[in-house]
């Protein structure tokens, strides 16, 4: 085996002699980066630090702002509360920031005097005077006053309920409101009245007028309201509301 002098391992071609020269000006860079950021990274850190307060002091500003608002609110809500008559919620508050800075004082209105119940006659109220009652628009009040028409006058609050498409719910808000005066009911004459003109009061209508008739002309002139049951349709709870209604 030939020997290679000792002296050739140490000799390099123009091609590795640049990749040596260019290796070690990588290393040197790679030296030197973090000196010059330990140089330079003092300022960037203060200024972090500068955004990091400023973000911090802005925070600080919304909590405040909101509890402002809550307070506003709460004062807000607290004095018509008391106008209203109802128990306020957080009674502590009576003031409320109008800035984050100033503080002013408010005083809560006197409370209003009640108002005077509204009581409706159900007999001499007109359509105007129903529509004071709530949940009674100008609709609910031309049929209420329809329909005492028809019958001849209301001898009872309870009759009101009976009117057209007027719910339960409304009725009992309103009953409390309601007087029954008095009134000379228009009545029905049982033994002169023919099928059509007794078919219109709301109570009869047109298959116990038909009866009525027909019982009259076979038995005769009615000889008081009672002979009503004698009527097969006839029981006890329609005989006691035609009662107030009927003549012979």
């Amino acid at each position: 085996m030939e020997k290679r002098p000792l002296r050739e391992y140490f000799t390099f071609t123009k091609r590795e002699r640049t990749g040596i020269v260019v290796l070690l000006a990588l290393i040197g860079l790679c030296r030197c980066i973090p000196l010059v950021w330990e140089a330079y990274a003092p300022a960037a850190v203060e200024a972090d630090s500068t955004l990091l307060a400023e973000a911090a002091i802005f925070e600080q500003q919304l909590k405040a702002a909101d509890t402002v608002t809550r307070r506003s609110f709460s004062y807000t809500r607290n004095r018509y509360s008391a106008r209203l008559g109802r128990p306020a919620a957080g009674h502590r508050q009576h003031f409320h920031r109008d800035s984050l800075f100033t503080r002013r004082t408010y005083t809560p209105f006197p409370p209003r005097p009640a108002r005077k119940p509204v009581v409706v006659a159900i007999n001499a109220a007109d359509s105007a005077a129903w529509e004071a009652l709530p949940g009674i628009g100008p609709v609910l009040a031309a049929r209420i006053v329809r329909f005492r028409d028809k019958l001849g006058g209301f001898y009872s609050t309870a009759q009101v309920a009976e009117t057209y498409g007027l719910a339960d719910s409304t009725f009992k808000k309103i009953q409390s409101s309601l007087r029954a005066d008095s009134v000379s009911l228009k009545k029905v004459n049982i033994n002169k009245m023919d099928e059509q003109s007794l078919a219109k009061h709301p109570y009869i209508r047109y298959k116990l007028a038909r009866l009525i008739v027909r019982y009259r002309s076979v038995h005769g002139p009615f000889g008081g309201p009672e002979a009503l049951l004698n009527i097969p349709l006839v029981d006890d709870s329609i005989y006691r509301k035609l009662e107030p209604y009927i003549s012979y």
